[in-house]
């Protein structure tokens, strides 16, 4: 049964209290308690990884060791297998773990969209024939896994804008590969972030066909942190010391996007 925009929020809010841990704490910050940490390596591990460059876990008495991994899909499942100890993704693939009984719950928050300020957006060739939103219909789209929030919001802008959003065709692809294939023309359109979004406005290759995530809200939560219940239950100060160590960071960063370019830039491998 699909999950209507009512369900996702009251999801969320659930998902969000079941986060909720005990009171703060920190180990000693000599003797730093190591943490696996996946994050997606676009602009949003821009927090995560000031945390950890300027030591705002290490005071909490954290050692995040992060880690790039192609999507947010495949962050969830190494979280709930254990290989990882939090993860950071869209919202979309929670809401559903939640109501399927997977025991993934939000920790904080990581991104949020604002269509003013948009930084995630359609993408298709210079040169391609794809001029609305309906001249997607029966079009490849490369994305992270074939019903991620991107593939959801593109395929309802079509069916708003006079398009059958059910024959767009969604090709699984990692952030990192997505431009290329673009770029090849391997698939038809794809929804970017920075920093492979500002590459390719930079290139002149392509252009900016809309902004899908617009049909769900001009502004939302788009992706949290996540943990497992039970790492939550038997680890509440590290929980609480890791969400201190990136709200104090993301302060920070959300007023000097400047300062962040290069560290994400090393962390997704791109100049």
């Amino acid at each position: 049964m699909p999950l209507h925009r009512s369900d996702f929020i009251k999801l969320a809010t659930v998902a969000s209290l079941g986060g909720i841990v005990a009171a703060p704490g920190t180990a000693a910050a000599d003797d730093p308690r190591v943490v696996r940490v996946l994050e997606v390596p676009t602009d949003g591990a821009k927090s995560v990884l000031y945390a950890q460059r300027n030591n705002l876990f290490r005071k909490r008495g954290i050692q995040a060791d992060i880690v790039p991994l192609g999507s947010g899909a495949a962050i969830f499942a190494a979280v709930l297998g254990g290989s990882a100890d939090f993860g950071s993704g869209s919202l979309f693939p929670v809401f559903a773990a939640y109501a399927h009984g997977v025991p993934l719950r939000i920790i904080a928050p990581a991104s949020i969209y604002s269509s003013e300020h948009a930084d995630t957006l359609l993408l298709v060739q210079k040169d391609s024939p794809i001029r609305a939103a309906r001249d997607l219909s029966g079009k490849i789209m490369g994305a992270d896994a074939p019903n991620d929030i991107y593939v959801t919001s593109t395929r309802a802008w079509i069916d708003q804008n006079g398009g059958d959003g059910k024959s767009l065709r969604p090709v699984e692809l990692k952030a990192t590969e997505q431009l290329a294939a673009l770029d090849a023309g391997r698939v038809d359109a794809a929804v970017l972030k920075p920093p492979y979004l500002t590459l390719a406005l930079g290139s002149g290759k392509f252009r900016v066909l809309g902004k899908p995530l617009d049909v769900i809200a001009p502004r939302f939560l788009l992706s949290c942190w996540v943990a497992t219940v039970d790492y939550i239950a038997k680890n509440p100060e590290i929980v609480n010391g890791f969400v201190a160590g990136l709200t104090e960071a993301a302060r920070y960063t959300n007023a000097h996007q400047a300062e962040t370019v290069d560290m994400v830039a090393a962390f997704s491998g791109q100049d």
